[in-house]
């Protein structure tokens, strides 16, 4: 074979290969039902605004997109809202398939859960009330004052680390109102649902400070349960999705903040 041959040859083993792999991901779930959980943390990424069986936020829409390349169907014809404890124990007992709604990948829960890529960076944030402390800039202002956390999160060593008296919450918009009215000083939470509601809600006169910290808590995947047979397969789907900038039209979309804009306001 001449050396025009081969490089023809070569160029269709390598197309032929590409569209083996592609189509090997697309539609391989078709006659698969998944059950899809969120935990409506608020938007952008996972919220609840009118219809309860209709969540919305960028995860939402990249599971609908998953679905359209992979063609599984979801339980229902839905996407269920649901507590983030709740949610990880159907993980664990396998009546769950995948879990999205500000789920952060950490090295702890990768040791009982399967994780997507990592789609979204952020950090976490300071809210605080404008009227009751307008002293408040950062995270280094907190000291002696009661600041909110939601139980289990790495938000409590932040609080300690500044002195603040930590108060564990179980429900984040229901702290939001208790630091608006004053029966907390501060909160420290997830910083993408804060400042969205924050923005929202602006008769609360509540404000989010803008120092970065607590990038590690704060990498957004979606979770599965551990060693699942459809990891592989979304996964690959998710990695091609980043590629090929779909996720990145999904958070121009739903007008994320980026990680690197915050950091240029320090």
């Amino acid at each position: 074979m001449g050396w025009k041959n081969k490089i023809v040859a070569a160029v269709v083993a390598a197309g032929l290969t590409a569209f083996s792999s592609l189509t090997h991901a697309m539609g391989e779930l078709e006659n698969v039902t998944l059950d899809v959980f969120v935990y409506p943390a608020g938007a952008p990424l996972g919220f609840i605004e009118e219809n309860v069986s209709r969540p919305q936020g960028v995860d939402v829409d990249i599971v609908y997109e998953l679905q359209r390349r992979l063609l599984f169907t979801l339980r229902d014809n839905r996407i269920f809202p649901l507590q983030r404890d709740v949610a990880f124990a159907r993980l664990e007992n396998d009546t769950a398939d995948l879990v999205i709604g500000s789920i952060s990948y950490t090295k702890e829960r990768a040791q009982k859960y399967d994780f997507t890529p990592v789609y979204y960076r952020s950090c976490l944030a300071v809210v605080y009330s404008t009227r009751n402390h307008p002293e408040i800039k950062s995270i280094q202002d907190l000291k002696g004052l009661k600041v909110g956390y939601e139980r289990g999160s790495t938000a409590a060593d932040f609080i300690h680390e500044t002195g603040g008296q930590g108060v564990p919450f179980e429900n984040n918009i229901m702290a939001l109102f208790q630091v608006a009215d004053g029966q907390l000083d501060a909160l420290i939470y997830d910083r993408p649902p804060m400042l969205d509601f924050v923005n929202t809600m602006k008769t609360l006169g509540l404000s989010v400070t803008n120092d970065v910290f607590g990038e590690a808590a704060c990498e957004f995947a979606f979770a599965m349960p551990k060693d699942s047979r459809y990891t592989s397969l979304i996964n690959e789907t998710m990695n091609t999705m980043l590629q090929d900038g779909t996720i990145d039209a999904i958070l121009k979309k739903w007008h994320v903040e980026k990680l690197e804009d915050l950091k240029q306001k320090q």
